[in-house]
């Protein structure tokens, strides 16, 4: 696609918000007639709200975290590729540059030194080192295939040697500002999470992952029918450099578009849809996710897609256009313990969303790593111990390989300490 200067793209995000700001400004403001002034009149006062924490002037901290795991998973032919210890830090939040919030930078730093990994390996070796002893497993052909695409890739001497997945460095991430002048208009820029909708990371793109860019979203169901309108323009890439600071000129760049739009349905579900546009590839996705209570087996179902709607070549190896699907159900036991089971497909080719000709060789994609590509079921359990510990675990089984003597599967098992909670637990800090 054709490269925008950040600039031009900026102020086409202005133009909008003026013209929205017309649009909108006409029904943003009632005056209360007399009747309505009396009622607040002899209405009665409220109790005051209980304080809040300390910073929440200016801080809003949503996640402040530590979290340990083993992780153990198999590829088609059988190997071990994860057999480690892992863990993961993950800070969430935002300042507010207003009383009310409406001007906010927001951040998102995590460990993990790739775009979709917030884990990293600290105990009993690391990724790097099961990929390439993996490799002597190869055929020939399979072995030319994969010089071929080391060589074209712009990353293939980092990826020759087996990209590191070790360490208990610390990325940020996200660092955008959010502006909302009126209601209905939000506008952000920076280093952005990916807007998902009601897609989950099986079949969007993994939850650890970002972009630089730009996003509008319009927030009026009165006169749009869709609770949400989302555009996004901007980049999506650099696959090892989770660091915003070390991608800043990617806001100069343009390979992604997003349209979105997202509605709710009475009181019991919510739906999205969105088209996209990433590195050649053009994509469909749609999700559900509704409430069931009076269902008592469970909680809440989702049921979500995608149809990537073309071809497309990386360096002469053509990746064909491909579909998927996920469903999963939730419930939550003894006001403790959440189960999720669900079966997922995704197509072999998924890895093509990234642009490069080496990932896309190996199937390493950019949806959630611990699904990937391929038929699976899966199944999780978090157990809320007691306030700030949890306690949770994994499972995914391939139903469908190429090889039925393979065995694909991965579990993980750890705690997670939210820190946020641990510290207010005697006194509201965050």
């Amino acid at each position: 696609m054709t490269q925008h200067p950040a600039t031009l793209r900026a102020v086409a995000l202005l133009t909008l918000m003026a013209g929205s700001a017309a649009l909108f400004a006409q029904n943003s403001f009632v005056t209360a007639d007399a009747s309505e002034a009396a009622a607040v009149v002899t209405s009665t006062i409220a109790p005051a709200p209980a304080p809040g924490p300390l910073t929440a002037r200016w801080l809003d901290l949503k996640t402040l975290s530590y979290s340990g795991r083993y992780r153990n998973s198999t590829n088609a032919d059988g190997r071990h590729l994860f057999m480690f210890g892992q863990q993961r830090y993950i800070a969430d939040g935002k300042l507010k540059l207003d009383a009310s919030g409406k001007y906010t930078i927001n951040f998102h730093g995590s460990s993990g030194r790739t775009f979709n990994w917030a884990f990293a390996d600290f105990a009993g070796g690391q990724y790097r080192d099961s990929v390439i002893a993996a490799r002597t497993y190869k055929s020939a052909a399979q072995q030319a295939a994969l010089t071929k695409a080391i060589a074209a890739d712009p990353d293939g001497a980092i990826y020759k040697l087996g990209f590191p997945s070790r360490g208990g460095y610390f990325y940020l991430r996200q660092l955008y500002v959010s502006a909302t002048p009126i209601s209905q208009v939000t506008v952000e820029f920076g280093s952005l999470p990916i807007e998902h909708g009601q897609n989950t990371e099986i079949t969007s793109f993994d939850d650890d992952g970002y972009m630089s860019g730009e996003r509008v979203r319009l927030h009026d169901p009165k006169h749009l029918f869709f609770d949400q309108i989302a555009t996004t323009w901007g980049f999506v890439g650099n696959t090892l450099k989770p660091n915003f600071f070390a991608r800043g000129s990617d806001l100069k760049t343009n390979n992604y578009q997003q349209y979105l739009v997202e509605k709710k349905i009475a009181t019991r579900a919510v739906a999205s849809a969105d088209f996209s546009e990433l590195n050649g590839t053009h994509s469909m996705r749609e999700a559900i996710a509704i409430k069931t209570p009076e269902a008592k087996v469970i909680d809440s179902a989702r049921f979500e897609l995608y149809q990537r709607m073309n071809d497309i070549a990386l360096s002469g190896v053509k990746f064909a256009k491909g579909s998927g699907f996920a469903v999963s159900a939730d419930k939550l036991l003894m006001k403790k313990v959440n189960v999720e089971a669900g079966f997922a497909s995704v197509d072999n080719n998924y890895a093509a969303y990234s642009g490069s000709p080496y990932l896309a060789s190996i199937g390493f994609g950019w949806n959630g790593d611990t699904f990937s590509a391929g038929k699976r079921g899966f199944a999780k359990l978090d157990w809320k111990m007691t306030n700030g510990v949890d306690v949770y675990g994994f499972y995914t089984h391939t139903i469908v390989v190429l090889n039925p003597s393979s065995n694909i599967q991965g579990y993980n098992a750890g705690m997670n300490f939210d820190a946020k909670a641990l510290i207010n637990r005697t006194k509201r800090v965050f």
